[in-house]
């Protein structure tokens, strides 16, 4: 027990230098969607808990309205000695989290007509968040969002350098339509290895 309070306040220490990038790593030529036009308003880092105003074009392609497409998630942080491997949350024993994509985008979480946070349902009351959507082009405005803080059991994970792979899988043909690199910084007020025990 004691080597992993260790490793964990080791991982946490590590400084966050790391600037916000999102980079399209997609090859296809059926290419579902196009992320553009990202403002973060409090970046590098992006703080936890904190607060921040988020303004994204979401440019699509193709329709999205059935049980076809796989989205993926590997992410890494860094530590001493390179990145170590953030496994899922709903599944530890796993290190990709993998979901249909119209499960995320289901809304079932939001009880209003956009099935949207409610945030966005005020910033962008024109935006459906919530499978089926037809393809165009998809502004949300500037929306401000409350950062919660982490639980008391992964709030190390609150301070550092992040890399996130981003894909989406069409089952029906195997193919790959979406793929994003993702890099950013996060911090918080609590530094260092008692962190881990939530002090500060």
């Amino acid at each position: 027990m004691l080597r992993i309070l260790v490793c964990l306040g080791a991982v946490s220490v590590v400084s966050a230098l790391l600037p916000f990038k999102l980079t399209d790593c997609s090859k296809s030529s059926n290419k579902l969607v196009n992320i553009s036009n990202i403002h973060i308003s409090n970046i590098d880092p992006i703080h936890i808990p904190g607060n921040e105003t988020v303004s994204v074009d979401v440019e699509l392609f193709k329709p999205i309205d059935g049980r076809h497409l796989r989205a993926e998630l590997t992410i890494v942080k860094k530590a001493f000695l390179g990145y170590i491997v953030i496994p899922c949350f709903e599944d530890p024993s796993k290190s990709v989290c993998s979901w249909e994509l119209c499960d995320i985008l289901s809304g079932r979480h939001y009880n209003n007509v956009h099935h949207c946070p409610m945030e966005v349902v005020a910033s962008s009351p024109d935006i459906n968040c919530a499978c089926p959507f037809t393809p165009g082009t998809y502004h949300v405005n500037p929306t401000h969002f409350v950062i919660d803080g982490l639980p008391q059991a992964v709030k190390f994970l609150a301070q550092g350098d992040y890399k996130a792979h981003i894909t989406i899988t069409d089952t029906d043909t195997n193919e790959q339509v979406v793929c994003y690199d993702l890099q950013l910084s996060t911090g918080t007020d609590c530094v260092g290895p008692l962190c881990v025990f939530g002090k500060k």
